[in-house]
């Protein structure tokens, strides 16, 4: 079990807004060398930072990211006020291009980038594929494209993508063909539906499991052959694993 292990969730979210950049910041600063991020689109084909279809949630706005160009939603905070109040009321929202400046900043870290169903259905997988691939010029080489859609996946390593993932949220089938076709660096997967007597080791692809909070859970799990974890609690669990660096949560 080793620092690289570990993946901060949208960020060090149990103290920050998700999928901004002081989630991701902060993460780093406590010793993250690995990143998870979610990716929609706005009305111009921009990538954006962000998990919902819906401004709702993290925003206190109406509609839907689509519906907005890149300059509106850099009006928006992106604050999460049913979980955080109105503490970080003013942050911004994360446009992709700002996760490339912070990779640039911190050589050191890898960034999990995945493309989010709604805004593959909404403007095609090519759309979003390119735009996204894009953005990520100039450090693509530490960053892996992950998605549930596959298909997707499979069209971005097509292109010349060098680093691939897959997102599962059941139990699959491990020999779809298209997860051979993809040849997966690693395969991110809940871990609630994870059969209890699964040797991981013996699967074809290493598996990071999501949601891991706690230093007990993260142990079981390097035990049971998990290649890595992901948590939104990345400070702490770093704290508590005699890792992290600095501990600047509230």
């Amino acid at each position: 079990m080793q620092i690289e292990n570990f993946v901060a969730h949208r960020g060090w979210r149990q103290c920050y807004p998700e999928n901004t950049l002081i989630a991701f910041r902060e993460a780093i600063l406590a010793g993250a060398v690995n990143i998870e991020m979610d990716i929609q689109l706005s009305a111009d084909g921009k990538p954006w930072v962000f998990h919902d279809a819906s401004l709702a949630r993290l925003c206190e706005e109406e509609g839907l990211i689509w519906q907005y160009t890149s300059e509106q939603l850099r009006q928006f905070s992106a604050f999460e006020p049913l979980r955080l109040g109105r503490k970080f009321h003013g942050n911004p929202m994360c446009p992709l291009e700002d996760i490339v400046e912070l990779l640039r900043e911190f050589p050191g870290v890898n960034a999990y980038v995945e493309l989010k169903e709604e805004s593959l259905t909404e403007f095609g997988a090519p759309t979003m594929v390119e735009a996204v691939c894009q953005t990520l010029a100039g450090v693509e080489d530490r960053c892996v494209l992950i998605s549930f859609e596959l298909d997707a996946v499979l069209m971005a390593k097509q292109s010349g993508w060098q680093r691939c993932g897959a997102v599962f949220d059941y139990w699959p089938d491990w020999c779809l063909a298209t997860l051979s076709d993809i040849a997966p660096e690693v395969v991110f997967i809940d871990r609630n539906i994870i059969p209890v007597d699964t040797e991981l080791r013996s699967l074809p692809w290493p598996l990071l499991i999501y949601e891991v909070s706690t230093a007990v859970e993260a142990r079981e799990w390097f035990e049971r052959g998990a290649a890595a974890i992901e948590t939104f609690n990345i400070g702490t669990l770093l704290e508590e694993l005699h890792f992290a660096k600095a501990s600047t949560g509230n």
